[in-house]
């Protein structure tokens, strides 16, 4: 027998004689309906922010908001992790600092390691470079600590479901960075192999998205010295600023590895 009630339909567990069954009255201390929610089939995300903290709380909402089967992981046993561990997607902070250097570099060594694992990076503070470098590290998903986690739900959700995800502030920096796109200019025949050596380094450190105080701390230069060796090399590739200097170099197929323990990494070459 059944008691039917709109949107409910209660089961009554009946006898060989078809008398009901007395149910079990329930404890005063426990839910009477208890749902189990099954995770098996949810998508396996690990979260790699910046500090573990961070980390947890986002793991905790996927897993709570959208039956996803998240996990918090230290950036130095990510790749061990994703070796032996299944994963859908990799949710990784740029900002975070590991000896194999930020988010942007790890999220590339994922994507060179695992490219078929989808992967997001949240951003503390958007802007023309950090949002170009982001796609070019790979990720699927760039979003931004600014807005709520009902948003970041939603980032993870879309990408995992094979989308391209983007906030409109960072769709617009994404346009504005493709209208600086330079035309190639054969006539000029510019090419990195003009630089010096100095300038190499330079240039592979700003296309990697460090600031000026990063690169003149690493090199053990001065900020103005490393301003006046990027205004040099911009002038030698016709290009104006880092935006352009990104598409410049990624139209020619240049790459740039992670950086090492003391900031060096691949340099920069002529393709």
């Amino acid at each position: 027998m059944q008691l039917n009630s709109p949107g409910l339909q209660i089961a009554v567990p009946r006898g060989p004689d078809d008398v009901p069954l007395a149910l079990p009255k329930p404890d005063v201390n426990t839910s009477v309906v208890k749902f189990n929610r099954d995770t098996s089939t949810g998508c396996r995300v690990l979260i790699v922010d910046r500090d573990s903290m961070s980390s947890d709380l986002l793991a905790t909402a996927l897993t709570r908001d959208r039956n996803c089967r998240a996990s918090a992981v230290s950036s130095r046993d990510l790749v061990r992790v994703l070796g032996s561990d299944r994963a859908d997607l990799v949710v990784i902070g740029a900002e975070l600092e590991s000896k194999s250097g930020n988010g942007f570099n790890l999220a590339q060594s994922v994507s060179h390691t695992y490219p078929s694992i989808l992967i997001v990076i949240l951003l503390n503070q958007s802007s023309h470079v950090s949002v170009v470098n982001a796609f070019r590290s790979g990720a699927r998903g760039v979003f931004s600590r600014q807005q709520p986690m009902a948003e970041f739900l939603d980032c993870v959700d879309h990408v995992s479901k094979g989308f391209i995800w983007a906030g409109a502030v960072e769709t617009t920096l994404l346009l504005d960075a493709f209208r600086c796109v330079p035309l190639p200019d054969f006539a000029l025949a510019n090419d990195v192999s003009r630089l010096t050596e100095r300038e190499l380094q330079v240039v592979q450190c700003a296309a990697r998205g460090k600031t000026n105080k990063v690169i003149a701390a690493e090199l053990g230069l001065s900020e103005h010295t490393v301003k006046n060796y990027l205004f040099r090399s911009f002038e030698k590739m016709g290009v104006s600023n880092r935006v352009e200097l990104l598409f410049y170099l990624t139209l020619r197929g240049h790459s740039f590895g992670p950086a090492g323990a003391d900031g060096s990494g691949e340099d920069v070459k002529a393709g």
